[in-house]
């Protein structure tokens, strides 16, 4: 049986704001009612992205989740050993970066979560009680509404590589 969907008649880029808000909206009632604030800059951008291009790699379930989840340890690590301030962040976001690279899930937004885990005061719960929790639940409801909002199911399965031809 088919999915139902937003009416045909909703243009695209309607479909996508509504699926942004959707999805900001549900993470922050989540945070409200957990008393913890999962609403964070970086997870807007992640919102957009997922409901824009769903198909790019780097919105890939584990790329979200685990990108957030370096930008928050390294940001945490970093506000340890530095303190805050504006260099502090800046080396936060160059080593998540790279850390995200090294690991194979590099999400671009996720690179701000390092600073905004220095804003937290690299609280260490931060990474679990706001990040991974957040994080999930973005997962969770492109789940959901990508089917309804877009017509396509989310993750999207890319076809494997073929082998190359050996030469």
């Amino acid at each position: 049986m088919p999915l139902p969907t937003v009416p045909p008649h909703l243009p695209p880029l309607a479909r996508m704001g509504l699926g942004v808000f959707c999805s900001a909206a549900l993470v922050a009632a989540l945070g409200r009612t957990l008393g913890s604030p999962l609403l964070i800059a970086p997870f807007l951008s992640t919102a957009a992205l997922k409901h824009s291009a769903p198909h790019l790699p780097g919105v890939a379930p584990r790329r979200v989740v685990g990108g957030h989840l370096v930008g928050a340890c390294v940001g945490v690590a970093v506000f340890a050993g530095l303190g805050g301030g504006a260099l502090a962040v800046a080396l936060a976001a160059s080593v998540a970066a790279v850390a995200m690279m090294c690991l194979d899930v590099l999400h671009a937004p996720a690179v701000a979560t390092a600073a905004v885990a220095i804003q937290h005061q690299g609280d260490l719960w931060f990474p679990l009680t706001v990040v991974l929790l957040g994080a999930a639940t973005l997962v969770a409801t492109t789940m959901v509404l990508s089917p309804l909002l877009h017509g396509q199911r989310y993750p999207v399965r890319r076809p494997a590589l073929e082998a190359a031809p050996n030469s």
